[in-house]
């Protein structure tokens, strides 16, 4: 026999588990890790995000490298030596936020924005995933494979170049949708970091690297390359 109390606990709970807030934020926080391999040396990274809030992890010769990325600023950090650099974000990449899903992972959207047509659907790990495929002039090759709904996420990424037969693969291993607190898209606060302006690393970067690794997100940092 259910006590009143147990009743009011069990009711709490059902009111919770479907509060807009809970639901909103764990609707835009996803957390995956990638397999990236081609003519380059091979890339394994977590990756995280809550609405245009970003964390990356991957190691660049021997050191833990962290990316975070907020509404403002671009942040690399080498977790050995605890120290790294906080760079200003461009105005072209602050805007592209609002018309994206997620700060990564957008391959599906940017393939078709360059004309990529649909190929067939089929299943892949028990899920169904759209195919796309763009065929350049010269005969390279973009392919892309994401899931059937709203959020298409990908599943892999694929180029071949024609001319050199080189392939490059991104594989995304798994996906968990998830709301994360906000204190994992920033620092630790014993971390140094040095603080540039967008301009102040763009003379710098010409002139030498800057910072712990190269920032692998350039889109989030300088803007959308051009088509």
């Amino acid at each position: 026999m259910r006590t009143p109390l147990a009743g009011l606990v069990s009711l709490l709970l059902l009111l919770l588990a479907g509060a807009p807030g809970a639901s909103a934020q764990q609707a835009n926080a996803w957390w995956t890790q990638r397999l990236t391999y081609g003519a380059g040396p091979m890339l394994v990274e977590n990756l995280w995000c809550k609405g245009p809030k970003m964390r990356a992890e991957f190691v660049f010769e021997g050191h833990p490298i962290v990316t975070l990325v907020d509404e403002r600023r671009y942040a690399m950090l080498d977790l050995v030596t605890r120290t790294g650099v906080s760079i200003a974000r461009s105005p072209a990449s602050i805007a592209q936020d609002a018309k994206r899903k997620r700060p990564f992972a957008h391959e599906p959207e940017d393939l078709i924005a360059e004309g990529a047509e649909k190929v067939g659907t089929e299943v892949r790990a028990g899920q169904e995933v759209d195919h796309y495929r763009l065929t350049k002039p010269g005969g390279d090759q973009l392919e892309v494979w994401a899931s059937t709904d709203e959020y298409r996420l990908p599943s892999e990424w694929r180029s071949f170049a024609r001319a050199s037969g080189q392939e490059s693969r991104v594989i995304y291993l798994r996906w968990v949708q998830q709301a994360f607190p906000d204190a994992l898209f920033r620092p630790d606060p014993d971390v140094k970091l040095e603080e540039l302006s967008y301009e102040e690393y763009v003379a710098r970067a010409e002139k030498g690297p800057v910072g712990p690794a190269p920032p692998l997100f350039a889109d989030l940092l300088h803007g959308p390359r051009p088509r």
